[in-house]
């Protein structure tokens, strides 16, 4: 099969490529590779329809676990095969995946391999491709989407949507609890900040959504269920205002996030350079100037139950995605590269195979 890898140094006087060294997109290369097979049960094989390009992959310490490593969490595409337990005699259900099936899902970050014509996945990583989306579509869900959701609803301890109420009645959920709450969001208009302002909405809350350009993002954040928009150095001026910030950007901007949050507030960063910050303020909770906020840093996780609850309120249109290009998989190089600038369209960019 044909997978994108990441080669090594041409020379052997240059390091090892590292997260602190990390390889340029110069180092992926199209590689014809034996197809993976089955070893485990629960396992299946997918033939990878689209895949997503994730900012910054290169610089992961995940990514270097391995020699040649293949990039890629995000997949959409076919079961080919399964892998049961031989030891067993349990009959096949109608939820049990099988050949045939069309998925969509996120492979574990600490091992990526879904640049490539196959990917091995387990039963509990992947969930039936929403119906409504495209292969491309169901590609930029999983990553981005899971992070938003565990942020929101598990991590922050929001209460999920009856996402079948809001279509009958054309509301939010503002029965569940959560319209007293008010969130803010920062890089909301970035892959992950537009499902969270978009799922926060959908529960209830009051959404204000920070992003480096007002100009830019206010009619598109608006559009997302936002009530209202800040640039980032606006949190200067914020003290004392939200019940729960999730912050996509970390840096200065978290920092400003600091003095936004209230009392007894909850502060979430995804961004993976704000796990000091966020561990050492967690520590100083109750000498600093905050009394009772919760700190947190974490990493998604796959997760077959929320791409479930995630496929409800896509096939039922009150989720919007996008895609920003569509390039072929031996266009990974070039794909990688403008995935990591300043994209002139929203969403992500996209594999295709």
């Amino acid at each position: 099969m044909q997978a994108i890898r990441v080669h090594p140094p041409e020379s052997e006087t240059e390091p090892p490529f590292s997260a602190t060294n990390p390889a340029p997109s110069a180092a992926l290369v199209l590689d014809t590779i034996p197809v993976p097979t089955l070893d485990k049960p629960g396992q299946l094989l997918i033939r990878v329809h689209a895949t997503s390009v994730t900012r910054d992959e290169l610089t992961w310490t995940e990514t270097y676990s391995t020699d040649l490593p293949l990039l890629g969490h995000d997949l959409a595409g076919t079961v080919v095969a399964v892998q049961d337990d031989p030891g067993t005699n349990k009959n096949r259900t109608d939820s049990d995946l099988k050949p045939g099936d069309e998925v969509y899902g996120m492979l574990d970050t600490s091992k990526g391999s879904t640049w490539a014509e196959f990917a091995i996945a387990t039963t509990d990583q992947v969930a039936l491709k929403p119906k409504l989306l495209s292969w491309a579509e169901s590609a930029v869900v999983p990553v981005s989407a899971l992070t938003a959701w565990q942020a929101l609803f598990v991590k922050a301890g929001v209460t999920p949507p009856d996402f079948s109420l809001i279509t009958r009645t054309g509301s939010r959920a503002m029965d569940q609890g959560e319209s007293a709450r008010k969130i803010a969001v920062t890089g909301a208009a970035g892959a992950v900040g537009t499902y969270v302002v978009q799922l926060a909405a959908l529960a209830g809350m009051h959404v204000v959504a920070v992003s480096s350009s007002k100009t830019c993002d206010e009619e598109f954040l608006k559009s997302l269920g936002a009530t209202g928009v800040l640039q980032y150095e606006d949190l200067y001026h914020v003290k004392n205002e939200y019940d729960i910030i999730i912050d996509a950007v970390g840096g200065e901007t978290l920092k400003r996030c600091w003095s936004s949050i209230k009392d007894d507030g909850i502060l979430i960063s995804i961004d993976s350079s704000s796990g000091d910050f966020v561990r050492n303020h967690r520590e100083q909770t109750f000498t600093h100037d905050k009394q009772g906020v919760r700190a947190l840093f974490f990493i998604v996780e796959p997760s077959k139950e929320n791409l479930e609850q995630l496929s409800v309120a896509l096939d039922l249109g009150l989720l919007k995605v996008f895609v920003a290009h569509e390039m072929p998989l031996h266009e990974a190089r070039a794909a990688y590269d403008l995935a990591n600038g300043r994209l002139q369209r929203r969403g992500k960019v996209v594999l295709t195979l």
